[in-house]
């Protein structure tokens, strides 16, 4: 391409002036056009996929879609077993003027039936209360049974041991009630003041780091 355009800039006479151009180049508004020679190859596309998928596992061919000039990606149905609505494709194109057709591309993507994954979901918004108070006890160099018991966890596992021996559970009064609520809110200060530690750590050794720097220069 680059030796075509310096060819052509040769050959305009020296007495025409070069006119500038301005703004973002300009887009082909209209759609590619199809090309027969690559829609018709089905059966390369098929055997592009040979390479990791058997051939039991292709299904039947769904279509082709035109993605440019000379560039096209057929789609073939999946029967591989947990992909319940994926498909199959590949992408052929060939260059002008020329007959060869070359496999650009070859893989699986979801269809719109497709299986899925479920959407991921942060740690902390799936870890229970109980889970977080014991990492961020251990994260503190402290006993995670003890930060359990102070927020009022260890008594519930207590009277769940006394329901399988067979004796009566000790009914749990209004000190105990308001004994454990106060354990929790220590606990969660508590995990505040550790949180507050943390950053306050992180950001010395950030401005230790950036003098640092700055000295060197």
């Amino acid at each position: 391409m680059h030796l075509m355009h310096e060819i052509e800039e040769d050959t305009v006479p020296a007495t025409e002036q070069a006119r500038a151009t301005f703004g973002p180049p300009r887009t082909v508004s209209r759609k590619p056009r199809v090309d027969v020679a690559l829609a018709e190859a089905i059966d390369i596309a098929r055997t592009a996929l040979a390479d990791f998928a058997d051939e039991a596992e292709i299904g039947d061919h769904i279509g082709v879609v035109v993605d440019d000039e000379r560039v096209v990606t057929h789609r073939f149905a999946s029967k591989v077993r947990g992909y319940g609505g994926w498909e199959f494709f590949t992408t052929l194109a060939r260059a002008p003027r020329s007959k060869v057709i070359t496999v650009c591309e070859s893989g699986m993507l979801p269809g719109e039936n497709s299986i899925l994954a479920p959407e991921w979901v942060p740690w902390m918004d799936r870890a229970s209360e109980e889970e977080r108070i014991r990492l961020d006890a251990i994260a503190a160099g402290e006993d995670p049974a003890k930060a359990l018991e102070e927020a009022g966890y260890g008594q519930e596992d207590e009277a769940e041991a006394v329901d399988e021996s067979g004796a009566e559970p000790k009914p749990q009064t209004e000190d105990d009630s308001e004994k454990n609520k106060q354990a929790r809110r220590a606990a969660k200060r508590r995990r505040a003041k550790q949180k507050a530690a943390r950053q306050k750590k992180n950001k010395k050794s950030g401005d230790k780091s950036k003098g640092a720097e700055a000295s060197k220069n």
